[in-house]
């Protein structure tokens, strides 16, 4: 079987990451894999580095480009494609525009957030057209249905980790220059606005007053970068948070954390809480897309009400007042993703969503 993927972002995220480990599985599993993203993306940069997959760069500029449309319809002509699998929303859009030109058997596309779709024309369009959504939770596939989506359209793979990636030593404090006896809690993702890290640096604050010794690292770049540095000077936070910028280290810094924040007020799954549970670290979150099916509260972690900083300040309070309960917590975690949330579990439900809709 021939599978084409598209991707037209050109950082590298969850959703990259994601689709990068997919097709590495579907190559070991004997499909012929294909790939389209942006010449400068660090997509494709990296795809090219992966033995057997045959990668395009297109331009992509938005989801009514027509020629990259055309473009996508010729290689799939060219190549025999049985599925294209399209991974973002306007990637959904050029999948199906390329229809225009050619006939494809199957459209396929991940859906990674956890917002409804545009009420609008085309967005009408574009979800009847396809064949098949694969939402990354159970409750994007809600959200999905509520919209009407009709139910058969839809087939739930979540989000996974390759435990393999995580198999790195930590860092230890004093190599960040970091006394061994201060609490740090880590938090990873884009600086933008749907992670909220504004109550995150709000219920720090709170958590301050009852832990003075203790330290907050936020790894990440975007847009809201000189929003949270003012944040942060404004509760006079400035020696005591470290914003670290895009890291290639996450491993290593959840591990040597002792305690994982997240504070997103959407999210399609989550994949740096999982990560951060794969880790076997204790977690805090808030409720946040498909969050809740990794995060059982007092059980896998603590799980509070998004946008509150209060009540997040108290979850965190709670996690380094009971470092015991809080090391059950984080081994429960470990097992939880071990047996739900495997790349290996990922990749062989994503083939049987391939081989139903081919038959």
């Amino acid at each position: 079987m021939r599978i084409l993927h598209i991707d037209e972002q050109i950082t590298w995220r969850g959703g990259e990451q994601q689709s990068c480990w997919l097709m590495q599985g579907l190559c070991s599993n004997g499909f012929e894999v294909y790939a389209i993203g942006r010449e400068t993306s660090e997509f494709i940069d990296r795809l090219r580095q992966i033995h057997n997959i045959r990668t395009f760069s297109l331009p992509l500029k938005s989801e009514f480009d027509l020629y990259s449309a055309w473009k996508i319809a010729q290689i799939t002509k060219e190549n025999k494609i049985d599925i294209i699998h399209a991974h973002t929303s306007h990637a959904h859009s050029l999948a199906l525009l390329s229809t225009l030109f050619h006939s494809i058997p199957k459209t396929i596309v991940s859906r990674r957030v956890s917002f409804p779709p545009a009420k609008n024309f085309f967005s009408k369009w574009k979800y009847n057209k396809i064949d098949l959504i694969i939402p990354v939770s159970y409750y994007v596939a809600k959200i999905l249905k509520e919209a009407g989506i009709p139910e058969n359209k839809i087939k739930v793979v979540r989000s996974s980790i390759d435990l393999s990636h995580i198999n790195v030593s930590p860092y230890t404090k004093n190599e960040l220059g970091i006394n061994e006896n201060t609490q740090v809690l880590f938090n990873a993702g884009a600086l933008v606005p749907h992670k909220d890290h504004i109550t995150l640096l709000n219920a720090f604050a709170k958590v301050r007053e009852f832990f003075p010794d203790t330290l907050l690292l936020i790894a990440g770049s975007g847009p809201l970068f000189t929003n949270i540095q003012s944040e942060i000077e404004k509760l006079n936070l400035t020696q005591h948070v470290r914003l670290l910028g895009h890291r290639n280290d996450v491993p290593r810094l959840t591990k040597m954390a002792d305690v994982y924040v997240s504070s997103s007020w959407s999210e399609g799954l989550g994949t740096s809480v999982l990560e951060a549970l794969a880790c076997e670290k204790p977690v805090v979150a808030t409720e946040a897309g498909g969050v809740s099916e990794m995060v059982i509260s007092h059980e896998t972690g603590l799980l509070v009400p998004h946008k509150n900083p209060h009540v997040l300040a108290e979850a965190i309070i709670y996690m380094l007042s009971h470092p015991e309960e809080a090391k059950t917590m984080a081994k429960k975690g470990r097992k939880h993703v071990e047996d739900n949330f495997t790349v290996q579990r990922m990749v062989e439900e994503t083939i049987s969503v391939y081989q139903k809709l081919i038959q």
